[in-house]
């Protein structure tokens, strides 16, 4: 009666378990943070300037100067001396003016240039470095590309620009000429078992994108949830990865007076990667897997997690402070971020 009674209850704990709903993307490998190699904790040093950064978001660092972009500012750009630990120059005005910008969306420094894209311009600049270096006044793109339709960010490749779009039409990649023409749409969005609105999709799987020229990837990392895609540059799915946290996007359609909203399930959120960049073969991404308030719109990231070219985990770095975002030297690997408690600085990351 007792091995009846054990066989009974093995029975039912295998047909219980069979019966849990396992929510896993299709065609998707997991990964864990046990998966990373290494794992190095970062100490902050503040990095002091003779002038505050004011309220930093992207930055990126070329040779001796930090190029970075305020919020809420007359000029986007303020240029600092890492050597002298001042600030030397301001560029790009806010406004409607034939060089001005409204919004710098994203900014990606290839070789010599510096392509600046503006979402609400919906136009991407290409810049010589050099004249930064040079602190040439009344700064002027060396060519600036309209494209032909909304963008949520954008990237350029080796002939046109790759980017992510809120156009209904469109898959997850879409692909512009030189000329800032559309050419081609690709890409399904993830499917994991539940069906979402087009909008939906759009808001759940908003990701930031980062390219390599040298290996022809183009990747996606989530906001939402911890997604990682990787394409080629025609826009062939090669791989996509879930973790460490496997979180997926939790939005909502809602309907607000004759207009449609989405609701991310509360007034906190789970924010996933973000700053992704390539560094030498390796990429370097935030991460957090957190929850966090909706009002926070650049929440803090405790993790800087490092993969190969092929999306394998390499390193995690643990960091001292949470970060807003961050750039590292493409050389040292050096890490530099900013901070925002109390207020809004630069640190630099370290080996305790």
């Amino acid at each position: 009666m007792k091995s009846s009674s054990i066989t009974s209850l093995f029975i039912f704990i295998i047909l219980f378990t069979s019966c849990q709903k396992h929510d896993k993307y299709e065609n998707t490998a997991l990964f864990f943070f046990n998966d990373f190699k290494i794992t190095t904790k970062l100490n902050a040093t503040t990095v002091e300037f003779d002038e505050p950064i004011m309220f930093p978001h992207l930055f990126l660092k070329s040779d001796s100067l930090f190029i970075i972009q305020n919020l809420r500012t007359n000029n986007l750009l303020y240029v600092y001396n890492l050597n002298s630990r001042k600030k030397v120059k301001e560029f790009i005005s806010f406004g409607n003016g034939p060089n001005d910008l409204l919004g710098i969306k994203g900014m990606q420094l290839i070789d010599s240039f510096l392509y600046i894209s503006d979402t609400q311009k919906r136009t991407i600049s290409k810049y010589n470095i050099n004249d930064f270096h040079l602190l040439t006044d009344n700064l002027i793109p060396i060519q600036k590309v309209t494209i032909n339709d909304y963008f949520s960010n954008l990237a350029y490749t080796d002939n046109g620009y790759v980017g992510t779009t809120q156009n209904f039409e469109n898959k997850r990649l879409v692909f512009f000429n030189s000329k800032g023409e559309k050419e081609f749409s690709t890409g399904e969005y993830p499917y994991f078992g539940k069906e979402y609105t087009i909008i939906e999709k759009i808001e759940g799987f908003t990701s930031m994108i980062t390219i390599s020229k040298k290996h022809r990837r183009i990747y996606l990392f989530g906001l939402a949830t911890d997604l990682i895609e990787m394409y080629d540059f025609q826009g062939t799915l090669l791989k996509r990865l879930h973790g460490p946290g496997q979180t997926f996007p939790q939005v909502k359609e809602v309907s607000i007076g004759n207009d449609v909203g989405i609701s991310h399930g509360g007034d906190k959120y789970i924010a996933a990667f973000s700053s992704p960049m390539i560094v030498g073969d390796e990429i370097y991404v935030a991460y957090s897997g957190n929850h966090h308030p909706r009002e926070k719109h650049y929440p803090p990231r405790n993790n800087i997690l490092v993969f190969d070219m092929d999306c394998n985990p390499l390193q995690n770095h643990e960091l001292s402070k949470p970060i807003a975002s961050f750039t590292a030297d493409s050389e040292t690997k050096i890490i530099y971020a900013t901070i925002e408690v109390p207020e809004y600085h630069i640190a630099v990351f370290e080996p305790f």
